[in-house]
């Protein structure tokens, strides 16, 4: 059973800067660019705490 979360963010001064990345990658919106480089960075931290502790 998946489970959905909302989350919310601010972002202010850097959203035309998220926007203007988020049409580069060709991205629907700027808050799926969000979504999907916070997911990366988490899976990257996660990964690297597991090298640590083998």
């Amino acid at each position: 059973m998946n489970k959905t979360i909302s989350m919310s963010i601010r972002v202010s001064e850097e959203v035309e800067e998220l926007k203007k990345a988020a049409k580069l990658e060709e991205y629907a919106s700027y808050s799926e660019f969000i979504r999907r480089t916070a997911l990366k960075e988490a899976t990257r931290v996660i990964a690297e705490n597991m090298e640590k502790e083998v």
